[in-house]
């Protein structure tokens, strides 16, 4: 509590343009376990930047964070 007020501890996240609600500070890597998507060919944009794999163990997910998860798809 800071003067008595309770302290939001909740982060709104939008993941391929939905709004998400977490209520404890998240890995960006870990996300991945929780909405059990992540797949071969599977490409991460964190704010609007393409997250390396060995970046998305460093991420900690903030408030208002945009994560968009892209999968290519081979074709002719």
């Amino acid at each position: 509590m800071l003067n008595n007020q309770p302290v939001n501890t909740q982060t709104w996240i939008l993941i391929n343009g939905e709004v998400y609600v977490i209520n404890y500070p998240i890995h960006l890597v870990n996300l991945f376990d929780f909405i059990g998507d992540k797949k071969p060919g599977l490409i991460t944009e964190y704010n609007q930047i393409i997250a390396k794999p060995e970046l998305t163990k460093k991420i900690i997910l903030n408030n208002l964070d945009r994560i968009e998860f892209v999968t290519i798809v081979g074709g002719g």
